[in-house]
């Protein structure tokens, strides 16, 4: 296939910080992939593929629409800075005078529990829509929802061959007609042609390698990123998949080639890789992609867990519960526990009720911990198979019988971007937001019952998190200051 369809197409337009002040506006992880040709001359390139995005779920996006320019021909209508218009108020839609240098343009009706793709632009009937095949959108329970369009049809207006940045607007409306842009996430820029990132995953080893080759006679600056796909739906999601190495940096000469290459936690085994790049250097200076290293399958993980609970019974005293649907060729479980956030330690070994290893019914596992650790304690379940391959179970926290905050947050200041919730009782049920100083809304969690939760990818700042019960209505607030 021919360069800019490898490097643009496959896995490449990418937004993922591009949030708006209204918490309608929030607007991420913009994917596109399963790409299939269709069509080529020496100034053009057609290809079919599918897009993936989130966006929150609430009736001020009645209308979605997705426009995209190469960088030269980007008429920056929404006066962009930052992702996000410098024009107050609602705006009125582009027209065909504006898109007419644009060589996508999606339109999408959302009013409605099942949206549909517009054949037509509501503000000009005059502009071209793109032809597209189907559309789903599933509601997830933090508000947002996932909205993916397949077979897309594009023809972007240069040769294959040809190093370019794309810059791509996503805006809505909430008018009837959609006359009117009252959400924006603009300048989505990304780079297509100047790199060609090709890897695998090797579970053996337990190592990812590959290399990234400058198409161009210049120089190339930048860093990556290296997430897990832990639920292995082939899909980049920063805020479920998880982060194994943060912003390595790389030069990549004229014409030439450089190899990457690092480890993989033997939790993630099985599991393919994205590879997060923003170049910092030329023409394409910010724009990111995503690639996918696929993972050389080594065969299926010997357990797997439904779920792991840890309850304090009294001072010193913690309880731990842990269930598993399947389990082949186990050994048993090891049972770790981390008190200074950092350091894991063995506390017991727990052979399997599996009959020779083997079962597909659930079982239950429970041990008492001694623990009279004043602060918090993290636990998790090492497996163990017979063959010496190894699986982790999620990571589940409980509190010192001195800790009497009803939500604990931890590490607290965060030097990774990366921190721990735990509430008062797993029992209950909660509602949690994210927002930073400003009063703007960055993460949402409906009905979360699990005692634990996890937040991951923030930036340097300050925040707030909010917490509501909801048996008893009651709130908190904790201030989060990340280094």
């Amino acid at each position: 296939m021919k360069t800019f369809l490898t490097t643009f197409f496959v896995i490449a337009l990418l937004s993922l910080n591009n949030e708006k002040s209204f918490a309608q506006c929030t607007v991420s992880d913009i994917v596109i992939q399963n790409v299939k040709v269709i069509g080529s001359t020496s100034t053009s390139c057609t290809v079919m593929f599918d897009v993936t995005f989130n966006i929150e779920d609430n009736f001020g996006n009645k209308f979605i629409f997705i426009h995209a320019w190469l960088q030269d021909e980007y008429p920056n209508y929404f006066k962009c800075v930052n992702g996000q218009t410098t024009v107050n108020g609602s705006i009125a839609a582009p027209g065909a005078a504006d898109l007419v240098k644009s060589f996508l343009n999606i339109g999408i009706n959302n009013d409605g529990a099942t949206p549909f793709v517009l054949s037509a632009y509501p503000p000009d009937a005059s502009v071209p829509m793109a032809t597209i095949n189907s559309i789903e959108k599933v509601v997830h329970p933090d508000g947002s929802a996932t909205i993916t369009l397949k077979g897309v049809i594009a023809t972007s207006p240069v040769a294959c061959t040809t190093p370019v940045v794309i810059v791509a607007d996503l805006w809505s409306s909430q008018s009837a007609t959609a006359q009117r842009a009252h959400c924006v996430n603009c300048g989505i820029s990304y780079s297509a042609g100047y790199l060609n990132v090709t890897g695998f995953v090797n579970c053996t080893n337990h190592i990812y390698s590959g290399t990234i080759t400058n198409n161009t006679a210049i120089q190339i600056d930048g860093y990556y990123k290296v997430y897990a796909d832990i639920n292995g739906d082939g899909y980049f999601t920063p805020a479920t998949d998880t982060l194994l190495q943060n912003s390595i940096t790389f030069t990549v000469g004229a014409n030439s080639t450089i190899s990457i290459s690092g480890p993989v936690p033997a939790e993630n085994i099985n599991q393919d890789l994205f590879i997060v790049i923003t170049q910092t250097s030329g023409a394409a200076s910010g724009a990111s992609r995503v690639i996918l290293f696929p993972s050389s399958q080594c065969g299926a993980l010997p357990v797997n867990f439904r779920s792991l609970t840890a309850s304090r019974i009294n001072r010193a005293n913690v309880l731990l519960k842990w269930e598993t649907t399947t389990e082949i060729n186990n050994s048993g479980f090891t049972v770790q526990r981390n008190i200074d956030n950092y350091n894991w330690e063995s506390v017991s070994f727990i052979p399997t009720q599996a009959q020779g290893g083997n079962s597909n019914i659930p079982l239950t596992y429970t041990f008492n911990d001694l623990n009279s650790n004043t602060g918090m304690t993290q636990y998790r379940i090492k497996q163990q198979d017979k063959d010496g391959k190894i699986s982790l179970s999620r990571i589940s926290a409980v509190r010192g019988e001195a800790q009497k905050t009803k939500t604990i947050v931890y590490p607290n200041p965060v030097t990774n971007g990366h921190f721990n919730v735990v509430f008062e009782d797993k029992e209950r049920t909660y509602d949690i937001s994210l927002t930073d100083m400003n009063g703007r809304t960055l993460k949402q969690w409906k009905a979360v019952t699990n005692n634990t939760l996890r937040i991951e990818n923030l930036g340097t700042g300050m925040y707030l998190l909010k917490v509501i019960t909801r048996e008893t209505g009651n709130q908190s607030f904790e201030k989060i200051i990340v280094q």
